[in-house]
């Protein structure tokens, strides 16, 4: 499983054009092979940074993923919004399951 996790940090006169550029594509990618997770949120502290959290089966589902129309539309539009920082990091994970957290 690959796991992607990224921090966004938008101009704020451009986060709501990208909020809604970004609600496009969570649809047509959830119904893609090989997607396990794919979300957006909003930062509570920070509203114009934004956080993309995917979750993919395998390198063929993620490189199938960044080839999808949608998405090459959604990536272009980026390039006329402000990202004043972004960090993406991928893991490759060989084991997940749930937290469990100690008694008290």
């Amino acid at each position: 499983m690959l796991a992607i996790s990224a921090r966004i940090e938008i101009d704020p006169k451009d986060s709501a054009a990208y909020i809604a550029a970004a609600q496009k594509i969570i649809d047509p990618t959830h119904t893609e092979p090989g997607c396990l997770l794919y979300c957006f949120a909003v930062d509570i502290i920070h509203s114009n940074v934004i956080w993309v959290t995917e979750q993919w089966e395998d390198e063929a589902a993620l490189i199938n993923h960044l080839q999808m129309p949608y998405i090459l539309e959604f990536l272009a539009f980026c390039e006329t919004v402000s990202i004043t920082d972004m960090n993406i990091i991928r893991f490759d994970v060989s084991a997940a399951g749930p937290l469990e957290l100690p008694e008290s």
